[in-house]
């Protein structure tokens, strides 16, 4: 305003400058002409009114200039000025919503700088207070959008919108409804009204975020649910299109359609568990009026629009006391879902803040209703098959409880008959069937065995027993036990180690089981060459690193990624050739990382492939290493 003021100031100084050099100009050529005329008459019988002339003309002159200067000055600057300060006025009044800016002067009172800058400082004050205005709204969104994502329980989210509108917008009554297609009645009611206190009770679910106004959600917030009906599905595409079965009638009735397929004929009812009380009529009216309409309604002075068209919902409204009311649809993919219904006790002036902030919190309370009954839905769905995945659990534990005992009764059966415990000798071919027979069922044995330790890790019942071992000595094992296997197949199996190879922590039996399955499994798919198993100290680790090699057939890049699955190989042909399930180094790598270890795989297609895992070493050892 003050460069204004100046700029204004040195054009009207070069402006009364720019004149009075004119008026000069002129003046001195008038003068000086009149001045020649009287020398060539004579200057003696006329110089005694020369001066008189020369002055009439002068002021003439001067005259002149001024109202050539007052022209101007109205032309060039009042003028502009006063529509400046008409439109700077008219500018404070739209784009503010006090009683101060609405009692702006629309026309100037001066046509001076000083009415101009007044006019200015209301409208810096009308911006400000609308700056203001919108940064405590987009406060209240963010907050209430903070507590919406929090919030995965359905009635205490219900709550959390009605009481965060209820003390953000002051109004008297909210209540919101839900609804789902061919449902005559809402699945879900939440209802606010304002308390003495707003003060939070002890025992509310809700914490309001730091800095949000302070509400009461105990008292004076009551939310129904009706869990009969299936709203698990309400969260999908299916918001709109939830089932009819268990569906409860209202009685509720009204002029305007309700936005979804009516009730089939023959469909089943059940009793709603949301009460009588909940379910008011002016509510349900209201609400099926703006899912209709699917945009916002006002009503600013219902007593006017009583009188005037005598509508039902008006009829209800004043009869409760209510002297103003906003309806907002809840939309969801375009497609209404419920409605929020906002009472006052007296006439009120709906502004464009609050349309928009109502607008968006709806929004805002879809979404966060359809994250809520998509928790509700996996939550339901996770527990499905957590008691599915216990139901198989315990099939497969009875199962291979119940197969061990004739399995073991055939091979021992089997073992009798081999080493002579039967009257008469047994011809070559009837000693090669029964070793068949035995072998089948020790291979199904190990099987059943296979199959019970995956259901107890997946059960997260299986039990490892850490203790200090010598992993040269169980290794050893190993290897004697193997060894038959290499030499019929003309392989060598060998163990490398330093002899100064530390102690480690880990449980033996389950340590031979993981050694006997890599060590197996490299065997069976090598035809030449054979097995090395090596043992290295890793001191900067606290582990040591166990690696079984062999120069078997190997495995493509492609099966490494799924090598670890449970029934799977590195290819299907495998399965026929060298028989086995596929489980063997799953359940390896699982009882490696339950002993705090960890298995990885390497290989080369054609040459070979190496398995290996690591296992902590004995805090004994790792000291007398330190």
């Amino acid at each position: 305003m003050r460069f204004l003021s100046r700029s204004l100031g040195a054009k009207l100084i070069a402006i009364t400058t720019v004149i009075l050099l004119l008026c000069l100009l002129v003046f001195g050529i008038l003068s000086w002409s009149l001045i020649n005329l009287y020398a060539e008459r004579g200057v003696g019988h006329s110089s005694s009114r020369l001066p008189f002339l020369l002055l009439g003309l002068g002021i003439c002159v001067f005259a002149l200039g001024v109202v050539t200067y007052t022209l101007l000055t109205n032309r060039l600057f009042l003028r502009p000025l006063s529509r400046l300060q008409n439109h700077i006025s008219t500018l404070a009044v739209q784009h503010s919503d006090n009683a101060q800016a609405s009692q702006l002067p629309t026309h100037p009172l001066k046509s001076d700088i000083g009415d101009l800058e007044h006019a200015f400082s209301q409208f810096t004050e009308s911006l400000e207070h609308e700056n203001q205005a919108m940064v405590e709204q987009m406060n209240h969104l963010l907050f209430m959008n903070d507590a919406f994502i929090s919030t995965l329980n359905l009635e205490q989210l219900l709550g959390e919108i009605v009481a965060r509108l209820g003390a953000i917008m002051r109004v008297n009554h909210i209540s919101l409804q839900l609804y789902g297609r061919e449902m005559p009645a809402p699945w879900a009611v939440a209802q606010w009204q304002p308390v003495e206190s707003e003060e939070p009770t002890t025992n509310s679910p809700f914490t309001p975020p730091l800095g949000t106004p302070r509400v009461s959600l105990g008292k004076n917030v009551t939310v129904y649910a009706d869990p009969n009906r299936d709203i698990t599905l309400a969260a999908t595409t299916k918001m709109v299109a939830l089932s009819t079965f268990g569906r409860s009638h209202s009685s509720n009735q009204n002029n305007y359609p309700i936005p979804t397929a009516a009730p089939t004929p023959d469909s089943k009812t059940a009793p709603s568990r949301i009460p009588r009380s909940a379910l008011r009529e002016l509510d349900t009216l209201l609400a099926q009026m703006v899912m209709h309409k699917k945009n916002i309604a006002y009503r600013e002075d219902i007593n006017g629009i009583h009188q005037e068209q005598g509508e039902h919902w008006a009829q209800l409204a004043f009869d409760m006391g209510y002297h103003s009311v906003i309806a907002v649809p809840i939309l969801l993919q375009d497609q209404a879902i419920g409605a929020i219904m906002l009472y006052t006790n007296a006439p009120r002036t709906v502004s464009d803040h609050e349309t928009f902030l109502l607008s968006t919190a709806a929004i805002q309370a879809a979404i966060a209703i359809q994250n809520t009954l998509l928790f509700a839905e996996v939550k339901e769905k996770n527990a499905a098959l957590e008691r599915a995945n216990m139901l198989k659990s315990q099939f497969l534990a009875n199962v291979t409880h119940e197969l061990r005992t004739p399995l073991h009764s055939i091979i021992s059966y089997g073992a009798l008959l081999l080493e002579g415990y039967v009257e008469g000798e047994l011809t070559p071919e009837q000693e090669e069937h029964i070793q068949f027979v035995v072998n089948r069922a020790e291979d199904l044995s190990r099987l059943v065995d296979d199959m019970l330790d995956l259901s107890k890790i997946e059960a997260d019942r299986i039990e490892v027993k850490p203790e200090v071992l010598d992993l040269s000595t169980c290794l050893t094992e190993v290897i004697n036990q193997l060894k038959p296997m290499a030499l019929g197949r003309e392989l060598y199996l060998k163990l490398d180690y330093d002899p100064q190879l530390p102690r480690i922590l880990a449980d033996s039996q389950r340590l031979r089981q993981i050694a006997l399955n890599l060590v197996s499994n490299a065997l069976k798919f090598t035809e030449k060459g054979g097995v090395t198993i090596r043992c290295q100290h890793l001191p900067e680790r606290a582990q040591v690193y166990i690696s079984v090699s062999d120069t078997g057939i190997g495995i493509s890049p492609a099966a490494l990624g799924y090598i670890f699955e449970a029934f799977r190989q590195a290819d299907g042909s495998t399965t026929r050739r060298f028989g086995g399930t596929g489980l063997g180094l799953t359940i390896a790598r699982k009882l490696v990382e339950l002993q705090g270890g960890e298995m990885s795989v390497e290989s080369v297609p054609g040459r070979g492939t190496t398995f290996a895992f690591t296992l902590p070493v004995a805090a004994t050892s790792a000291a007398h290493a330190g």
